[in-house]
């Protein structure tokens, strides 16, 4: 009798302990399950992503500037009473109504990997139109698809500069200069806030989509003009090899083996600019101290209002020496470090203020050479507006 209620008791706790066991994986596997569908939600209509995108495949977009150029020929056929000719079809599609887009995007679709090309509005404020593709190597095109924007910092710098009408069609000085443009992700930014602009990009796989995106945006190539070039010291024949993503490619002093590597020209942005600049951006992985030296003639007869450069090894005394020299040939007044959030999602960047950023004023550690005083990040910011403190 005590045996068989031992066994009845442990018989009990048994149940009990099976029925806590799958009480509680039941529940882990609703919670697993929240989470998943909380993180949709979460990617979906988190704030500040509002893409907006035009999900429409590459083809279609093409079939479409093809049916408008087809109309357009069609009308012209009834009003002339003539046929359009193949060469005069071929000039349609590649002439004024698209700026070449599409013969541009046609070509990147012919390049290796099948690349997925995406017609996407940003998340950004305001937002704007460009092209970028979904699978090459392109941190730019993916972090944008993935957030919505691309180096959230530097975004809210050029809404901070251009942005309040600024670059209005009345304003004497509004001319942007992206050099090492890559899709041209701000390029197309400082264009939607009415800036002139002038991008340059040596290499031919993202300026394809750059210039796509320039066609969207001006196709009579009146306010955006693309240089397939990249800016030094002198105008020569260079190696530029492209390994990693294309955001990292950059020019090199000898061919390399194992890599991509191209021949880029090389031209002076003292022989293109010959005007005032509102906002000279560079980002050209390693190569900023020879594009400060081509471009020393704007930077002394021109009023360069502000410079955004990204600057490689910026504690080295040569690379410090080349800040005090850019800050005293564009006269300027002000100079920041900060720390790009490459990846931080969420952002509301119609909210953001520019001030939560890890910003610092290094305008003496820079005026005075003071070596001492190691700087803090690779990204500088050059103006003759104080912003901190303002």
């Amino acid at each position: 009798m005590k045996n068989s209620s031992n066994m009845g008791i442990r018989d009990l706790k048994l149940s009990s302990c099976s029925r806590f066991f799958h009480w509680a994986l039941a529940n882990k596997l609703v919670i697993v399950l929240v989470l998943m569908i909380s993180l949709v939600l979460l990617l979906l209509f988190r704030p500040g992503f509002r893409p907006e995108e035009f999900s429409a495949p590459a083809t279609g977009l093409f079939n479409l500037c093809r049916n408008n150029n087809n109309n357009d020929n069609n009308n012209n056929n009834n009003n002339n009473n003539k046929s359009t000719t193949d060469e005069e079809e071929k000039t349609l599609m590649s002439g004024d109504k698209h700026g070449g887009m599409v013969d541009v995007l046609l070509s990147a679709l012919e390049t290796d990997g099948n690349p997925k090309i995406r017609f996407y509005k940003t998340a950004t404020f305001p937002p704007f139109p460009m092209f970028v593709c979904e699978n090459c190597k392109c941190d730019i095109c993916s972090r944008t698809l993935w957030l919505g924007y691309f180096a959230p910092i530097e975004t809210s710098i050029f809404r901070h500069i251009l942005g309040n009408g600024v670059c209005g069609r009345a304003a004497p000085n509004n001319l942007v200069v992206d050099v090492g443009a890559n899709v041209g992700y701000f390029s197309a930014y400082a264009s939607a806030l009415g800036c002139r602009v002038a991008s340059f990009e040596p290499n031919q796989n993202p300026r394809r989509y750059l210039e796509a995106s320039a066609a969207l945006h001006d196709p009579h190539h009146l306010s955006w003009k693309v240089y397939p070039a990249a800016i030094g010291r002198e105008e020569k024949k260079v190696h530029f090899t492209e390994e990693g993503s294309w955001g990292v490619s950059h020019i090199t002093k000898r061919k390399l083996m194992q890599v991509r590597d191209l021949e880029v020209q090389v031209v002076l942005l003292d022989s293109i600019v010959k005007e005032d600049v509102l906002l000279l951006k560079i980002d050209t992985e390693g190569y900023e101290a020879s594009v400060i030296a081509g471009s020393h003639n704007v930077l002394k007869n021109y009023n360069v209002q502000n410079v955004v450069v990204e600057v490689k090894n910026y504690n080295e005394h040569v690379v410090r020496d080349f800040l005090f020299d850019l800050k005293q040939d564009g006269r300027f007044t002000y100079v920041y470090n900060y720390c790009e959030e490459y990846d931080k999602p969420g952002m509301d960047l119609s909210t953001f203020d520019l001030h939560e950023a890890a910003m610092y004023d290094v305008t003496d550690v820079v005026m005075n050479k003071r070596y001492e005083q190691e700087l803090k990040h690779e990204d500088f910011w050059f103006c003759k507006k104080p912003f901190l403190n303002a």
